[in-house]
């Protein structure tokens, strides 16, 4: 009786495990992708039957010798997996991510020295870099200890549909085989021109995301300045609770009670992070959140599944206070995360631009569109004109306590305006100074909308 080898007969009685670890690696890639706000289409993984993995153990090199000398240890796909996302800026944003989570043997994109179209990377982890996610995904960690790789294939849509029909047709269509030489050839040379336009559609689709999710900020908000600004009471008015795991718990919910409350380990985190905002206690939590409504980032960051409600807060904040939140994260890993879903809520409140005469300026938040309007009226008619009681001043003392004035710099001298200013306030004092430049041109659009604009110029006659 022949014996089986020993990677065989191993391979066989770890058919339910590695089904569990393929379960595992679907979730892991989820869960990553989710938590990076990354859209995703299609996740998938798989074990190698022990058919396949049988033939391909028995391969050999052209010489006739083994390909795999010790095919438990070099055959890196006994379970792979596959993520196909929409965009090629969504595809190396999820391969970063995984490449700064696991640890790895390759990183490819086998396109590149092919250049006939294929577009897609492909990554052997050996490893998880975080001893708590180990302990989350058990069947996972063991199989990376025992496997030695797992493939993950990250594709766009364009990219996948391209790859798809290519290998059914290459490799597994019985009539290309019988095709001369010469139709063979005409049938790859239409699979290059079919590879210029899936990058072709690639662009397009990264032009979309451009635009509905930024990545460079430019002037859109400066580092200090949040996109959703805060009418903040004064101090003596905020509940002095302090501010700690167990209380931020309540907080959130009364906030989301229709959420799961996530783990308290998150919520320490978020307590800390908060704590290097100087935000220490119940009261100044919930006066940076006021003048979010139910809902309203939720909405933005469009959760592909139930999430929770530490998850829901953690958003929250991040509109508030933007790149401050994310460089108050304690880790890098963290910072990572935040910094990919920071573009769903900046691309999203940056909503405002002035238009003049001859020039339309970027989009800009609430509260920069307000200093943009006093530096254009106080160079155009002077700073008495900007001046309006509590919010707008020729000094700091001129604004309302617990209002945060900025200075602005402008040709006529500085001017003092509010900073913590919620969307609608905002929008009254936009009106307000765009009135005191009849004659102007000067214009607001909201998402590009007209929300205000300069009424005419009064000449003598009319005034008469």
């Amino acid at each position: 009786m022949e014996q089986v080898p020993s990677h065989l007969w191993q391979y066989a009685q770890d058919q339910a495990f590695l089904s569990d670890a393929a379960g595992e690696t679907k979730r892991f890639l989820t869960e990553l992708a989710r938590d990076a706000s990354i859209d995703v289409h299609l996740v998938e993984a798989r074990p190698k039957t022990l058919a396949s993995y049988t033939e391909k153990s028995q391969k050999t090199n052209d010489d006739g010798t083994p390909k795999y000398t010790d095919p438990a240890a070099q055959i890196h796909d006994c379970v792979a997996a596959r993520v196909i996302v929409y965009t090629t800026r969504a595809r190396n944003d999820l391969a970063d991510l995984i490449v700064s989570r696991c640890e790895y043997r390759e990183r490819q994109n086998p396109g590149d020295k092919k250049h006939n179209g294929y577009d897609s990377e492909h990554i052997v982890i050996s490893g998880i870099k975080d001893p708590a996610v180990q302990r989350r995904y058990v069947a996972l960690a063991k199989y990376l200890g025992k496997y030695q790789g797992l493939e993950i294939q990250v594709r766009s849509v364009a990219g996948h549909a391209w790859a798809e029909y290519e290998h059914d047709i290459r490799y597994k269509s019985g009539a290309y085989q019988e095709l001369t030489p010469g139709d063979k050839g005409r049938v790859d040379q239409y699979f290059v021109e079919a590879g210029g336009m899936r990058r072709y559609m690639d662009n397009i689709f990264d032009e979309i995301e451009e635009l509905l999710r930024p990545q460079e900020t430019g002037d859109v908000a400066p580092a200090d300045e949040p996109v959703i600004g805060v009418d903040e009471p004064s101090p003596e008015g905020l509940n002095p609770t302090p501010l700690d795991p167990a209380a931020l718990g309540e907080l959130i919910a009364d906030r989301f009670p229709r959420d799961e409350p996530g783990d308290s380990p998150s919520l320490a985190v978020l307590v800390e992070q908060l704590a290097a905002l100087d935000v220490t206690t119940i009261g100044q939590l919930e006066a940076a959140l006021s003048n979010l409504e139910e809902g309203q980032v939720a909405r933005l960051m469009d959760y592909p599944t139930e999430t929770t409600q530490v998850r829901k807060l953690d958003d929250e904040l991040l509109a508030v206070f933007l790149d401050r939140y994310v460089e108050a994260a304690g880790d890098a890993d963290r910072r990572q995360l935040l910094r990919l879903r920071l573009r769903r809520v900046r691309g999203r409140f940056t909503i405002y631009s002035l238009e003049e005469p001859n020039r339309t300026r970027r989009p800009v938040a609430a509260a920069r569109a307000v200093r943009d309007l006093v530096k254009f009226v106080a160079e155009h008619a002077g700073i008495p004109a900007t001046i309006i009681g509590g919010a707008i001043g020729a000094s700091q003392n001129d604004v309302t306590p617990g209002y945060f004035p900025k200075e602005v710099q402008t040709s006529a001298g500085p001017v003092y305006v509010a900073t913590n200013l919620s969307r609608s306030y905002a929008e009254n004092l936009m009106r307000e100074l765009v009135s005191r430049v009849p004659g102007s041109g000067l214009s607001v659009k909201r998402a590009g909308d007209l929300l205000c604009e300069a009424p005419p110029e009064i000449s003598a006659a009319d005034s008469a």
